[in-house]
């Protein structure tokens, strides 16, 4: 979440320092985090006072999209801000690392076992202990990394094989939840179910009173859909 946050200071700032450090920060989040299971996805909380070693989807899916903020502000950056040849060099690695860790999380969540063509709370989970329910939060924030990524990095995650004849291993990802939402997923008055509780992502109980960020992740989505529509890869 602070990441994003700081490679937007740095921009502003010219502070090169300090947005070389922003993508330090996403590495050691990943070296953290990240699963040794092998999968690419990452672990909800590692260490005191409350572990939670479980792949939880939201998680996985801030850490993505906050990357892909990062990957973006870094692709755009102005002409005048990496001046020595150095400062290129750092820039062209850190746009690979950055596509490369975000690649590694969706490739996980894609691998993983759907709930009613939704991601499950706990994107492993598929006991019957509750935790492993379809839930609209982190299945449209990752949808939302999907469609952005497609037009930041298509020659990853919408690659031609022909004029016009794409992979669409990620586009249908995301195609599939933006099209399981209008199957019963918004109420009448616009609620977005079932969320993971915003309160308590342990909750084995989905959320139906609409969660502040679920319904934030359906218009982050549809607004990279659009987007993605509109440079004509979706």
């Amino acid at each position: 979440m602070a990441p994003p946050f700081l490679a937007y200071y740095a921009v502003y700032t010219s502070n090169f320092t300090l947005l070389h450090a922003t993508i330090e920060q996403c590495g050691l989040y990943r070296e953290a985090l990240q699963s040794k299971d092998n999968s690419g996805l990452w672990s909800h909380i590692v260490g005191p006072p409350i572990p939670d070693p479980g792949l939880w989807s939201t998680g996985n899916a801030w850490a993505a999209a906050g990357m892909t903020r990062i990957l973006a502000t870094v692709m755009h950056l102005p002409a005048t801000f990496c001046k020595s040849e150095k400062e290129k060099g750092w820039r062209e690695k850190a746009i690979g690392d950055l596509t490369r860790w975000i690649k590694e999380i969706v490739d996980g969540v894609i691998d993983s076992t759907l709930d009613s063509h939704l991601l499950r709370n706990y994107l492993n989970d598929t006991l019957a202990d509750g935790h492993g329910f379809g839930e609209i939060s982190g299945s449209n924030l990752m949808a939302n990394v999907v469609y952005r990524m497609a037009v930041l990095c298509p020659d990853v995650f919408a690659p031609s094989s022909g004029y016009k004849k794409l992979d669409r291993r990620y586009l249908d990802f995301a195609d599939g939840i933006r099209e399981v939402m209008a199957q019963g997923h918004v109420t009448a008055n616009g609620t977005a179910i079932p969320a993971v509780n915003p309160l308590g992502w342990g909750d084995t109980t989905p959320f139906l009173a609409g969660s502040p960020e679920g319904q934030n992740f359906v218009v982050l989505m549809y607004c990279a859909w659009r987007d993605c529509v509109k440079v004509g890869i979706c």
